[in-house]
Parts: structure tokens; C-alpha cells; sequence
């Protein structure tokens, strides 16, 4: 430790708000940026998954499989319905969430 202490014993607040204004933003560090990486990866592979098991679910609900529908009561057609339609809805909204990232 022979550098020399150029710190100053005392600074005043008007003096160490300039320097923090006039100071340089630190980059982010690697492991920030493999985390964020990471973490978008997770992602699209958890929305692929979901958009695959969604078309599958579609198709099938499509299919109006008798054995699968057999002793339900209309209420609950009317719910698969409805549920079909929900799916079309969520599946549009990630073509757009995909279309406006590759943008």
C-alpha cells in the first residue's frame, strides 16, 4: 500500500451530487446478460411448448370425438366452446407478441 491517500477527508453534499450527475453509468456485467439470456430462452421454450399442447387441445376439441363428449351436458359443451374460442384468442395474441419481436 504505498499509493498515496489522495482521498479528501471531506466533501460537501453540493460537491458529491455534481460528481455522481457528471459520473459514467457502469455497463452491465456478463453474468447479468447470461441471466437475461437465460431467462428469455426459458421463456420461449415454455411459449413453444404451450403453442404446440394448445394446437393440440384445438384439434381435438375440433374433432367433436364422441366418446369424449358423450354424457355431457350442455352447459359443459357450451364451456368446451367457449374454451375453444379462448385458445383462437390466445394463439392470435402470440402470433402478434411473436410478429411485433421480430420486427
Amino acid at each position: 500500500m504505498s499509493e498515496p491517500n489522495n482521498l479528501p477527508q471531506a466533501i460537501s453534499h453540493k460537491k458529491l451530487n455534481n460528481l455522481l450527475l457528471h459520473a459514467q453509468k457502469e455497463s452491465h456485467s456478463s453474468d447479468d446478460n447470461n441471466s437475461i439470456n437465460l431467462e428469455k430462452i426459458e421463456f420461449d421454450e415454455l411459449i413453444n411448448n404451450w403453442e404446440i399442447v394448445t394446437k393440440d387441445v384445438i384439434k381435438t376439441i375440433s374433432k367433436r370425438n364422441k366418446n369424449l363428449l358423450k354424457d355431457k351436458s350442455s352447459n359443459s359443451l357450451m364451456a368446451l366452446g367457449a374454451m375453444e374460442v379462448h385458445l383462437n384468442l390466445a394463439l392470435q395474441a402470440l402470433n402478434a407478441f411473436n410478429k411485433e419481436s421480430q420486427d
